[in-house]
């Protein structure tokens, strides 16, 4: 078995700039571009293993924050894999010591130069995400309006079917806040979660109740909830992050407890007129991408048709139960 190396990578973002280096002559992937960063160390953790790397390297303090994605790439000799953190610059000037050239690149400037391969899914993944806040975060307001309009009634049942009275659910990716409302309103205990702040602003008004601002990359509850709603939600996930998204999901739950999931159905990735990606879906695909997470069970997997604006929309749903221990 190949030796796999863990590196972590920072996403350095400034004025809308995102932070590149190229690898100098003599190094590995010399003239390559990346997000700078390094080995973990034994015993360190990826956080601080970037706070020290890029003080040695770049001679800067920064803060890491969330998690953006990881990338595996097998350079044939070694597997790296690279995982990848939004980092703030606080201070220093940058020096150039394992790095001949830096670039400050705007997000449609990322495919202007030449990427180490590792770094590659991290690019397109970042861009995913970016494209996708930016929409929401710029049209929350008529975002939630129109989506409380939706009536997605029908498919609480074979969820709720599976939890008991005033079960707690976990409403990931609650959007406006209708969801979260109608399961209140039947008496369940729910926390509404959504990873654009101002989205959680509106949906805040609407349920008069706070609601916790946060990323799916980066969930962090342990054996918490009866029950997961994730409703054309994960569906913004960039694809190669679906499967440690998951897993963290299954975390969440408690023994038995069961999780809803929704996609668009496609037989591949799009991003729509609005800049927003959308990791699709067949029954088999989802079934596929399901099928390795260690602790869900398939309750069931169906596909349906629903009107959406002007036209109609093909969904994949899916049922799991996480595996009683």
């Amino acid at each position: 078995m190949k030796n796999q190396i863990d590196v972590a990578a920072a996403i350095i973002v400034k004025d809308n700039k995102i932070f590149a280096a190229r690898r100098k002559p003599g190094v590995h992937l010399a003239g390559f571009w990346e997000f700078p960063g390094g080995k973990l160390e034994a015993g360190e953790s990826a956080e601080e293993c970037l706070v020290r790397e890029l003080e040695e390297e770049l001679k800067i303090t920064t803060h890491v924050g969330a998690f953006v994605g990881e990338s595996v790439y097998d350079y044939g000799s070694k597997v790296v894999r690279l995982m990848a953190y939004q980092v703030e610059h606080l201070a220093g000037d940058f020096e150039l010591i394992d790095h001949d050239a830096l670039r400050w690149l705007g997000l449609d400037e990322l495919e202007s130069v030449q990427w180490a391969p590792a770094d590659i899914s991290l690019v397109a993944q970042f861009k995913a995400m970016t494209g996708t806040e930016a929409y929401y975060t710029a049209n929350a307001q008529a975002y939630c309006a129109e989506t409380l309009a939706f009536d997605v009634g029908e498919l609480y049942q074979p969820f709720l079917a599976y939890l008991d009275e005033g079960a707690h659910i976990l409403d990931l990716g609650c959007g406006s806040g209708r969801d979260s409302k109608a399961f209140m309103n039947k008496g369940y205990t729910v926390t509404p979660l959504d990873g654009t702040a101002a989205v959680a602003t509106c949906a805040e008004q609407y349920l008069g109740r706070s609601v916790v601002v946060g990323t799916f990359q980066a969930l962090d509850y342990h054996n918490a909830f009866d029950g997961v709603w994730a409703a054309a939600s994960l569906l913004h996930c960039p694809g190669p992050q679906l499967s440690a998204v998951l897993a963290r999901v299954a975390r969440t739950l408690k023994s038995d407890g069961v999780a809803f999931l929704s996609f668009k159905w496609g037989d591949e990735d799009t991003v729509d007129d609005l800049g927003r990606h959308f990791s699709n879906f067949t029954r088999d695909s989802l079934a596929a991408l399901v099928a390795p997470i260690a602790d869900f069970d398939v309750i069931k997997i169906w596909s349906e048709r629903k009107p959406l604006r002007d036209g109609e929309q093909r969904w994949v749903n899916a049922l799991v139960r996480k595996v009683g221990r």
